[in-house]
């Protein structure tokens, strides 16, 4: 069961460290619920806690599309403890995010029953390992890796288009980021494109099935995703995704 603890500060992740002159975009592609979960992980359970989430009041278009919670954790690769953590809001500064960065925003937090849920321990495992991995000789491996988590829904309606990047190109300034579907029902759109550092487009690639993702280098690439619609004859259809960011 996850706990509780403290941290001071109003953004989890310090600016992150050069990936050793490395700029070949690294990325994979993968489907959690075919590659990592077990019987008896409840997929279904873990994607209804995306049906409460409330509107993200700070959207700097006016955008009335936008669902969301957020929170902090920190993950144990030793023995899979996950703690949240205290905050005093989500800060990303204007360079990161042009539309709504530099003012601290805060969102209410993750379900703690979500926190608790077998899937979600079954993806961290497997993207800290992944991470591990991944880390040059003779530099340390945290034993302890704090994680942003947000939760989206994108929102199309008739009258109303969803934007799931509103900001445009960017990068989130962390190590690395996990960006799954959870769930898509009656859009079009919602085109994921990766781009290296110079802004060239490198893959276009479009999350159709729950468990899909993008693992990316966020120090290697920025990214976009394509707006989201309503298809027709459907009055309202959503895009969910679960986001992990890695400090």
């Amino acid at each position: 069961m996850a706990r509780r603890m403290r941290l001071g500060g109003s953004h989890l992740c310090p600016r992150p460290k050069e990936n050793n002159g490395m700029d070949r975009l690294k990325f994979t592609l993968g489907n959690a619920r075919d590659d990592l979960l077990r019987d008896g992980d409840d997929w279904d359970k873990f994607s209804r806690f995306w049906e409460d989430l409330p509107l993200d009041p700070y959207m700097g278009d006016g955008g009335t599309y936008r669902r969301r919670k957020h929170s902090v954790i920190s993950y144990t690769a030793a023995d899979g403890t996950v703690a949240s953590v205290d905050q005093d809001g989500f800060l990303q500064s204007k360079e990161i995010n042009r539309l709504n960065g530099g003012i601290v925003r805060r969102f209410e937090p993750t379900d703690q029953a979500l926190l608790d849920t077998s899937v979600l321990g079954r993806i961290l495992a497997h993207f800290v390992a992944r991470i591990a991995e991944s880390t040059p000789d003779g530099e340390p491996v945290a034993p302890v890796r704090r994680i942003n988590i947000h939760q989206h829904r994108i929102v199309a309606t008739e009258r109303e288009a969803g934007n799931p990047t509103p900001e445009g190109i960017h990068r989130d300034g962390v190590q690395h980021i996990v960006m799954m579907l959870v769930a898509r029902k009656d859009i079009t759109g919602g085109v994921s494109t990766l781009y290296d550092n110079a802004g060239s487009p490198i893959l276009t690639h479009t999350l159709n099935d729950p468990g899909d993702y993008i693992f990316l280098d966020d120090r290697t690439a920025m990214h976009s995703v394509s707006p989201v619609r309503v298809a027709p004859p459907a009055p309202e259809g959503y895009r969910d995704m679960f986001f992990l960011e890695f400090c």
